[in-house]
C-alpha cells in the first residue's frame, strides 16, 4: 500500500515550486512593478517638451525611447503627436512665408513618419511662395522698364525660362531689345560704329531671331564693321532706316504679342512710312494675318 505524502510534504514541494516560478518570472515582474527608470525619464522629458512647444527637443526624446521600447504606447502616441504637430508648424510657417522654419519642420515630420502626400503638399506650397509668380515676375518688369530697362529685360528673360510662350514676356523682351537696337541705329549715325556693334552684339546673344536684326547687321556689314568683327556677313544694305522705324516695327511686333491688332496694323502703317523697304515689315504682316486668323473669334 503505497504511503501518502505527508502534508508537510506537499507544502515543502508548493514552495519549491513558488520559488521556481518566482526566480524565472523575475525580469518580467520587475519590469512591471519596476519600469525601466531611464525610459521613463525619456517619455517624461518628451511629454514635458512636446507640451512647451520644443518640438525638436521632443522628437529626439521620443526616437531615444523608442530605441529602448518601440512598441510602448506612450512613444507610439508621443511619436504621432509630435510629428503632427511639427505639420502643423510647418504649414504655418508657409502661410507666414518663414521658409527656414517650414523646412525644418517638413524635415522632422518625414523623420517622424508622416505621411508622404501630406508632406509634398506643404513642400509644394513652400515652394510656390517662395517663387513669384509668372505675373508678378511680369508686373515687376513692366514697372521697371522706364526706371531700369536693364532690371526689366532681365525679368522677361526670368519669365521666358519658364513659361517660353508667353506672349506678355516675349512682347517686353522685344520692345526693350528694340530700343537697344534703336540705341545702335543711333550710334551708327553718329559714326560710332564700334559702339553700335557692341549693343547688336547683345541683342543677338539674347535674342538671334529678333525681326529688326537683320536690317541693322547689314548696316554694319556695309560699314565694314561687322565683317571685320565677324557679327555679319556682306550683304546688299537696306534702303535708309531709322530708329523711329525701328520703334515703330517693335510696337507692331509688341501689340501682334498681345493680341492688340489694331494698334499693329496702326504701327505697321507707321513704319512703312517711315521705311517701306524694310524687310521685316512682310514678316510681321504675315504674322499679324496668322494672329487674326487664329484667334478664338476667327474660327
Amino acid at each position: 500500500m503505497a504511503t501518502r505524502p505527508s502534508r508537510w510534504a506537499v507544502l515543502a514541494a508548493v514552495a519549491a515550486s513558488l520559488l521556481v516560478g518566482v526566480l524565472l518570472l523575475r525580469e518580467p515582474i520587475g519590469r512591471a512593478v519596476f519600469p525601466d527608470a531611464a525610459l521613463a525619464g525619456l517619455v517624461s522629458q518628451a511629454e514635458q517638451a512636446l507640451t512647451a512647444g520644443d518640438l525638436n527637443t521632443a522628437a529626439s526624446r521620443f526616437e531615444a525611447a523608442q530605441a529602448r521600447a518601440p512598441d510602448h504606447p506612450r512613444v507610439v502616441e508621443g511619436l504621432a503627436a509630435t510629428g503632427e504637430r511639427s505639420l502643423v508648424q510647418a504649414a504655418a510657417a508657409v502661410a507666414a512665408g518663414d521658409s527656414a522654419q517650414a523646412e525644418q519642420a517638413l524635415a522632422r515630420a518625414v523623420r517622424l513618419g508622416m505621411p508622404g502626400e501630406r508632406i509634398e503638399t506643404l513642400r509644394q506650397s513652400l515652394l510656390a511662395r517662395a517663387e513669384p509668380s509668372v505675373e508678378a515676375v511680369l508686373q515687376r518688369a513692366t514697372t521697371l522698364e522706364g526706371a531700369d530697362p536693364t532690371a526689366a529685360l532681365a525679368l522677361y528673360r526670368q519669365a521666358l525660362q519658364r513659361e517660353p510662350d508667353n506672349a506678355l514676356a516675349r512682347a517686353g523682351r522685344s520692345r526693350l531689345l528694340s530700343v537697344t537696337l534703336a540705341n545702335a541705329m543711333a550710334a551708327l549715325d553718329r559714326g560710332e560704329a564700334d559702339a553700335a556693334m557692341a549693343l547688336v552684339a547683345e541683342v543677338r546673344a539674347i535674342d538671334p531671331a529678333h525681326l529688326q536684326l537683320p536690317e541693322l547687321e547689314a548696316r554694319l556689314g556695309a560699314s565694314g564693321v561687322g565683317r571685320a568683327g565677324g557679327l555679319v556677313s556682306p550683304e546688299t544694305p537696306s534702303s535708309a532706316d531709322s530708329a523711329e522705324a525701328i520703334r515703330w516695327r517693335g510696337l507692331a511686333d509688341e501689340a501682334i504679342g498681345r493680341g492688340a491688332f489694331d494698334q499693329a496694323r496702326r504701327a505697321l502703317a507707321e513704319a512703312e512710312r517711315l521705311a517701306p523697304q524694310a524687310p521685316e515689315l512682310a514678316v510681321l504682316s504675315q504674322r499679324l494675318q496668322r494672329a487674326e486668323t487664329a484667334r478664338p473669334e476667327a474660327r
